[in-house]
């Protein structure tokens, strides 16, 4: 059988040499240190994303607990990159009117999830807030995205 002529007498990298001459690894190298830097940025830039979670505030109105669970639902996927804040507007009295208003001041994104009830009215309980968020005080909307 042949052999390969390493295996007797030089090795591999001794043949290749001779045949090729000597490797050429500047190139190489610089694509190594060019992958190494970027990932190395990448990393500290996802970091410095994650450490900006950006405040959001889901708004619910339930009746049913259907608009509950959604609301739910949704905050627990958003929880993954931003920070997440739930105001059930069915049982909110005045006090609780400045402090939503603080909330909705402080938070980046407003989603709100309502369920209706009959031909598509809000629910009898949130209909006060509703009315207080978007009457003379609705003006906190006007610079926030809403969804």
């Amino acid at each position: 059988t042949l052999k390969p002529a390493y295996v007797g007498g030089k090795n591999f990298l001794t043949l290749e040499r001779e045949h090729f001459g000597k490797r050429d690894t500047t190139k190489s190298m610089r694509m190594f240190f060019t992958a190494v830097f970027l990932a190395s940025f990448l990393k500290s830039w996802v970091n410095r994303v994650r450490q900006k979670r950006q405040p959001i505030l889901i708004i619910y109105a339930s009746v049913t607990g259907n608009a509950a669970a959604y609301a739910s639902k949704l905050g627990s996927v958003l929880r993954a990159c931003s920070q997440v804040t739930f105001f059930d507007c069915c049982g909110t009295n005045s006090a609780d009117d400045l402090q939503i208003m603080t909330l909705v001041k402080s938070s980046t994104l407003c989603i709100f999830i309502t369920s209706t009830q009959g031909n598509g009215e809000l629910p009898s309980l949130s209909r006060k807030f509703f009315s207080t968020l978007f009457g003379k005080k609705g003006h906190v909307l006007l610079d926030k995205n809403c969804a």
